[in-house]
């Protein structure tokens, strides 16, 4: 069961936890901010990120963005291709007079990576949005394979941007063959983050396709490990797709502590979880206190 599903059929007992249902959609949560966040260096970047990180793809209300934030949240992650260059809008509305508080990553959709030109726009494009004039972390969205780790056409886009400042730091996000995939990064030594599809389970189902997906666990961490060592900062998706979890000594399972297992592994610098309501922000954002 995903997140979206698991709350929606758990919203009945939200008026006990004190949550008030606004919509189907919003939440409203009377929390205190957040304190003691953990902050973990991003591999050999050296930025200091929060060890969970907000996954900004479903999020459609600048409030929201604005709540993560004052938690002591700074990773955003978000991507050219989300609501057409929306989600990005909505990000440099929130960030434009803290833009040095936060790390932004963002993504060039897996369609144009043979097309330094396109890349190039979809970068300048990304900047307009977020209404800066850099962006931390860029990253090659949805890498297949080897090959796409070693594109030579993103390569190039990739370097030009980061030599003109554009960009600080390169990656990849990987949704399938991880463990292929940051294998071939490591060897290639051209990427700063790898952004990855992980999660207790071993295994996620996509919340709007519906594809199915899973993994060899021993494997892939064998090579995230290998990718700590090399520098290569590892931050985890699909963090939540594979259901919420108990740990041993604990009543319920949950979506908190289906975060606190990826953080226990010490080669993961952050995770970044999709929010879309404020129940989310605190249920993940308690998961670093517990850590």
């Amino acid at each position: 069961m995903n997140r979206k599903t698991f709350i929606t059929r758990s919203t009945a007992g939200l008026v006990g936890l004190g949550i008030t249902v606004t919509s189907k959609s919003h939440l409203t949560y009377a929390q205190p901010e957040m304190k003691n966040i953990q902050y973990r260096t991003l591999g050999r970047t050296g930025l200091k990120v929060s060890a969970v990180g907000f996954g900004a793809s479903r999020a459609t209300e600048p409030s929201l963005i604005k709540k993560v934030v004052d938690t002591g949240v700074n990773l955003l992650d978000t991507g050219r291709m989300y609501s057409g260059g929306r989600n990005e809008e909505l990000i440099g509305r929130v960030i434009k007079d803290i833009r040095e508080t936060v790390v932004i990553q963002s993504k060039i959709h897996q369609n144009i990576q043979h097309d330094p030109k396109a890349m190039e726009k979809s970068i300048d494009d990304s900047l307009k949005a977020l209404r800066t004039d850099y962006i931390d972390i860029m990253l090659l969205r949805w890498t297949a394979d080897k090959d796409a780790i070693d594109n030579p056409d993103a390569i190039e886009a990739l370097t030009k941007a980061k030599k003109a400042g554009k960009i600080l730091f390169t990656g990849f996000s990987c949704h399938n063959n991880q463990a292929e995939i940051i294998r071939a990064a490591i060897e290639n030594g051209f990427y700063d983050v790898a952004l990855t599809a992980y999660n207790h389970a071993g295994n996620y189902t996509h919340s709007q396709s519906g594809n199915y997906s899973e993994w060899d666990q021993p494997a892939l961490e064998i090579e995230l490990e290998k990718a700590s060592t090399a520098g290569i900062g590892i931050v985890a998706i699909k963090t939540c797709s594979g259901g919420p979890y108990k740990a041993e000594g604990e009543t319920e399972a949950s979506y908190t502590s289906a975060l606190k297992w990826i953080l226990n592994n010490k080669n993961i610098s952050s995770v970044v979880p999709a929010m879309a309501n404020f129940r989310e922000v605190e249920e993940d954002v308690r998961a670093m206190n517990q850590v």
